[in-house]
């Protein structure tokens, strides 16, 4: 019998998300330190409270580490708890060799729709990808009942460009909007002149511009500049979302020029919903002690990221971190309602509960393991902060349309 819970995770502290990598291992860890601070895990068929020690290696931010590093975990490890990786694509490929060895695999940080698949046990974490921007075209139209036209610029390669920008798409078609442009990048593509003449040329009301982190960041950058430097874009696009908007890259990259940008965040540590807006009431949920909020609230939690971040070198407290905490925090929970730490019986519990966290609520769907209760927070620069603009019950600002004629902040 093991003398402790092993929570194992394909990590990236090196490649292109080692950022984020770092800030998803401050978060495991900080989960783990708060429940062994606290005496570790009831496991009712072990009899015993059980501590956690986190197993981590780095995949490189390639898919061939994370196939490694994922085999090594089951394998050589034999972790009991199987955490994925961040990005769409290392999680697609965590879950193939998850599914290849019949385990399951809690996704903490991949929003690709298509990892969930029926016959593979995978538990979402997130906000699925197509559900990334859907709310923005109405909130659109509220501060402008005239915008009626929107474009669609992505990158050529991946799921996840293509869901998020195809979820877009789908709302705002049925909002009445047009699509003036749909314009596909390559990978390589660093230099967005002309991608930002056809914007120009298209003047939509609404721009979505998604790609990888550095195609977002590049694009935005190179857009805001153009806006201060020229002016040539007037009032268009009326509004405009990055996908990277968020991050704490992004506003190192662009300083001053980050005012307007909207983006949807998995988490914002300004935007704690009360457990009221995010609980089922659904009668049937399994509901622990009789509350249907488990967990601490976040002013904890952020305490647990900011300590265990200063430990890790200062890391900013950001939405990485806080989705693996709270990974840890729903298998903690799956695990009590099962009673042991077998994958079949995990699933069974995962797929059966509803119910919220800190990081809002918990409920996905039982046949493909797809997260369908959480609402993603979407948020605009404004005044040199992020804003929260939705879910209703935890906006600060109303969406500040057209955007800004100068870029930068006062």
């Amino acid at each position: 019998m093991p003398a402790t819970i092993k929570a194992g995770i394909s990590i990236s502290l090196s490649g292109q998300f080692q950022a984020q990598g770092q800030q998803a291992l401050v978060g495991i860890n900080a989960w783990a330190a708060d429940l062994n601070r606290a005496g570790g895990l009831a496991v009712a068929d072990r009899r015993q409270r059980l501590p956690v020690s986190v197993v981590y290696y780095d995949d490189a931010s390639r898919t061939k580490g994370t196939v490694r590093a994922t085999e090594r975990l089951i394998l050589q490890d034999r972790v009991d708890l199987l955490f994925g990786p961040y990005s769409s694509g290392l999680a697609q490929a965590a879950a193939e060799v998850a599914a290849e060895h019949g385990r399951l695999l809690w996704n903490q940080g991949g929003a690709s729709d298509n990892i969930y698949q029926p016959g593979r046990r995978i538990v979402g974490i997130l906000t699925p990808a197509s559900e990334y921007l859907t709310a923005l075209p109405g909130l659109v139209r509220q501060a402008a009942p005239n915008a009626r036209t929107f474009a669609l610029v992505r990158c050529s390669v991946g799921a996840f460009p293509r869901q998020v920008s195809d979820g877009l798409e789908g709302q705002a078609l049925a909002l009445g909007f047009k699509k003036v442009l749909h314009h596909e990048f390559t990978p390589d593509t660093a230099n967005f002149s002309n991608v930002l003449d056809l914007v120009q040329q298209a003047k939509p009301d609404l721009l979505l511009s998604v790609g990888r982190i550095r195609h977002d960041i590049a694009l935005a950058g190179q857009l805001a500049l153009r806006r201060v430097s020229e002016g040539a874009l007037g009032e268009t696009p009326g509004a405009v979302a990055v996908v990277a908007a968020p991050i704490e890259q992004f506003r190192a990259a662009l300083g001053d020029n980050t005012a307007g940008f909207i983006g949807p965040s998995q988490w914002e540590p300004t935007a704690d919903a009360p457990a009221a807006n995010t609980a089922s009431n659904d009668a049937a949920a399994h509901i622990l002690g009789g509350s249907s909020f488990y967990g601490p609230p976040s002013a904890p939690v952020i305490a647990s990221l900011t300590r265990e971040s200063r430990a890790a070198g200062n890391l900013a407290v950001n939405y990485p971190m806080a989705q693996a905490y709270a990974a840890g925090l729903i298998a903690q929970r799956c695990i009590l309602e099962a009673g042991t730490l077998v994958d079949t019986a995990l699933w069974e519990a995962a797929a059966g509960l509803d119910f919220s966290t800190f990081y809002g609520r918990f409920r996905i769907d039982p046949e493909n393991g797809r997260q369908v209760g959480r609402s993603l927070v979407l948020v605009q620069w404004q005044q040199g902060r992020k804003a929260t603009l939705w879910p209703p019950a935890q906006d600060q600002a109303a969406l500040a349309y057209p955007w800004p004629a100068s870029n930068r902040l006062p």
